[in-house]
């Protein structure tokens, strides 16, 4: 009776020990969060917005953030460019962990348990070589007007390194450009002054185009009105010419009627 007491007791217990083991081991994930439950097998278990259980003592669950990270990518200095012009580019870029397995495993080694900021901070230096190194490629001119190509570039070069880290780059935006010797508030001007001229051009042009049209109207008019005359002369000419001619035949009619009577 005793051992069967006893058996029920431990029964009991062991029930117990996993019910605990298993509330104390219940890991959930969000979907901006990995959870990464390590310590019994060689590689560790990925959960992602979904709940899962870690052995307690033998195992241990550690977060990896993976939603959108804004960093901004400021040069300390100022950096030559392909013409010799030192600048200094601000720009921002908007990264994530990339969510394919290898890269996850990849993002564990460099940023487990990091909160946002702190990724942001350690991805800027390698950002920012990567920008200084663009620069030296390209002129002042092409940086500035070709923002969009600059961005691209940027991508493009930081990709490869952003991808041995398991970081994804999702865009990457120029915010300003400053140049040493203030080139680009001259080439400003410059480009205003001609927007000027061309809007001087034009204006003197079009100003051009409405006299000319203005004084083809007049003469178009004074070509009418000579026309009208000349016409309406011609009809009172004929008129007059006609009313003499009537007044001859009558005047004959009249001579020639007396001269019977007579």
């Amino acid at each position: 009776m005793f051992e069967l007491n006893y058996f029920i007791i431990g029964i009991i217990a062991l029930v117990a020990i996993i019910i605990i083991m298993l509330l104390v081991g219940y890991t959930k994930a969000r979907p901006d969060i990995a959870a990464v439950i390590s310590g019994l097998s060689k590689k560790p278990r990925i959960l992602i917005g979904r709940a899962g259980i870690r052995i307690p003592f033998f195992e241990r669950a550690d977060e990896l953030f993976l939603g959108q990270i804004t960093t901004e990518i400021k040069t300390d200095t100022f950096i030559p460019t392909k013409d010799f012009i030192n600048v200094k580019v601000d720009a921002v870029a908007k990264v994530r962990v990339d969510p394919s397995p290898e890269q996850i495993q990849l993002a564990c080694r460099n940023f487990l348990n990091k909160n946002p900021d702190q990724i942001a901070f350690e991805l800027q230096e390698t950002l920012q070589g990567n920008i200084r190194e663009i620069v030296g490629t390209m002129d002042l001119k092409g940086i500035n007007q070709n923002r969009e190509g600059f961005s691209e570039e940027v991508m493009k070069k930081a990709g490869k390194d952003m991808e041995a880290l398991g970081i994804e780059i999702l865009s990457c935006n120029m915010q300003n450009i400053i140049d040493e010797k203030g080139l680009i508030s001259d080439m400003g001007m410059d480009n205003t002054a001609q927007i000027k001229k061309t809007a001087s051009i034009s204006k003197a042009n079009a100003e051009k185009e409405v006299a000319i049209a203005e004084a083809k109207a007049r003469q178009e008019a004074a070509e009418a009105r000579i026309e009208a005359d000349t016409t309406i002369a011609d009809k009172e000419n004929e008129l007059a010419i006609k009313k003499a001619e009537l007044k001859q035949q009558s005047d004959k009619a009249l001579a020639k009627a007396n001269k019977a009577y007579s």
